[in-house]
This record gives C-alpha cells, structure tokens and sequence, in this order.
C-alpha cells in the first residue's frame, strides 16, 4: 500500500495557516478542526509544520505571551515531506525515526496532501486484514 493509497481515500484536504498568525489563532483552528497540524504556508511554499506539540513548548517557555506570537517563532522549520509512491513501512518509519505524526506529501514542489500517523495506521490495519482473509480464503480452498 502506498501514500497514493491513503490520499486517494481521505482526499487531499489541508489546512494551513500563514507565518505571522498568531499561535492563538493557529490554536483555535486546531481546535476547531479537530487536527493536530496545520502547515505554514507562504506564497503557496510549505515553509513550515506548527503542530500541538510546538504550542505546548512555546507555552512552556513563554507562558501566555506565547498566545501573541506569531506562528513563524515557533514552528517546525525542518519539514521533512513524503512522495505519494512512498510505502506505508516507509513512512512508518520515517514518523518513528523523526518523532513526528504528519507528513506533506509532495511531488516536484506541489503539494498533494498530508498524511497522519493515525492515517497510516488505519491503512496498515486494513491491508493487514485484507492479507489475513486472503490466507484465510487459501487454506479453507486447499
């Protein structure tokens, strides 16, 4: 199964915010959106990834007035991206060796969508199921 796969169900849907919207801006949309991301987009360049974890950090360091900063301070500037022939093992493991839960998925500089840690379990989960009823399927037919 391949990152095609998983944006061929769920759609290529992205949210995103631009460098100088505040973290609380960018918090309420998290919210909102019931997502853990979003990416930082500028003139249609993914310059950036401002997830929960980066807001808990600012929170952390600048109490409240992390709220009136902008997003551009914070973020994930290091984006590591996925292409849609990638494997669901190989974005596996480049979530685990990262310690990130979102990848973009682009190819040639466009970008095509964004997969989650929990996207890529469920696509695991279900060819995991549709291998174990094909061995099932085998046995019962021998």
């Amino acid at each position: 199964m391949f990152v095609s796969d998983i944006l061929a169900e769920k759609g290529s849907l992205v949210f995103s915010t631009a460098p100088q919207a505040t973290v609380a801006q960018v918090a309420e949309q998290l919210s909102v959106r019931r997502v853990g991301s979003v990416l930082v987009l500028q003139d249609n360049e993914v310059i950036g990834v401002i997830s929960e974890r980066d807001l808990v950090r600012a929170m952390a360091q600048h109490g409240a007035a992390a709220l009136t900063m902008e997003v551009r301070r914070i973020m994930t500037t290091d984006v590591v991206t996925c292409d849609p022939d990638d494997t669901i093992e190989q974005v596996m493991m480049t979530m685990t060796r990262g310690r990130f839960r979102h990848l973009p998925v682009m190819r040639h500089g466009d970008l095509l969508g964004l997969v989650s840690i929990g996207d890529v379990v469920k696509a695991r989960l279900t060819e995991t199921q549709v291998e174990a009823e094909a061995l099932k399927a085998y046995i019962v037919a021998s």
